[in-house]
């Protein structure tokens, strides 16, 4: 009786399909770390009841989301605090609803470096930065961006006002890390930005696609930030 041949490829690729489609399950599992930096400095104070709506309607924008992780840093009174990673963004707005402004100088540089304590499963992939000024050393700024930048970590910068020295900063902070800067306002509402930074780490240049405000979803589907860009 002849023997039936056994075609030896057979197995290796039935394995190679199985780890492919092991992969794919893995990384639609995967959980998108989205950092939160927010500026709570007296500066703030005038618009801040207006900018607790913005965030608050931003985090419910984002809570549908699967696989979400957020982490807020924010920072005033010369204090900085640090809520850690969570999973629920209705319970971060809460937290961030009993947050008031006070007097001191920017932390910045020491939220940002939090970020690189992370272990590189539980890092972030994107930090969205919001604020209005920048007080501390803007040479460490592009220090710490190279150390993001080299942890596929990008920085979406948001800025309220025209402070000069903070727009060249958080322009080279976009810049060195592949992120984007932008003056936030009617046209590019702040709900409407961090809504577009979340669809795009978490699902690419085609998620982005479904944001509805346009010039917000130009700006995030163009190339790097560079100096002196104007969205």
């Amino acid at each position: 009786m002849q023997l039936m041949k056994t075609d030896r490829n057979t197995p290796a690729k039935g394995k190679g399909t199985f780890m492919r489609a092991l992969a794919r399950f893995r990384e639609a599992r995967k959980v998108v770390r989205i950092g939160l930096i927010i500026d709570a400095t007296a500066s703030r104070g005038d618009t801040w009841e207006r900018a607790q709506m913005i965030q608050d309607r931003m985090f419910t924008q984002v809570s549908g989301m699967r696989a979400l992780s957020l982490r807020l840093i924010h920072f005033g009174g010369n204090d900085l605090t640090d809520h850690g990673w969570q999973d629920s963004p209705k319970a971060l707005a809460a937290k961030m609803a009993a947050v008031r402004c006070a007097s001191g100088l920017t932390q910045i540089l020491p939220a940002l470096e939090a970020f690189l304590d992370d272990q590189e499963n539980d890092q972030a992939s994107a930090i969205i930065l919001i604020g209005d000024a920048f007080e501390e050393c803007s040479d460490e700024a592009g220090t710490i961006a190279g150390l993001l930048a080299a942890r596929n970590i990008r920085v979406f910068c948001f800025l309220e006002g025209d402070h000069g020295t903070a727009e060249t900063v958080f322009q080279l902070l976009a810049s060195i890390t592949g992120g984007k800067f932008a003056r936030f306002g009617s046209d590019l509402p702040l709900s409407d930005l961090c809504e577009g930074v979340a669809l795009l780490a978490s699902g690419g240049a085609k998620a982005v696609g479904r944001l509805s405000n346009t010039k917000a979803r130009q700006l995030l589907l163009t190339g790097p930030s560079k100096k002196g860009d104007r969205p």
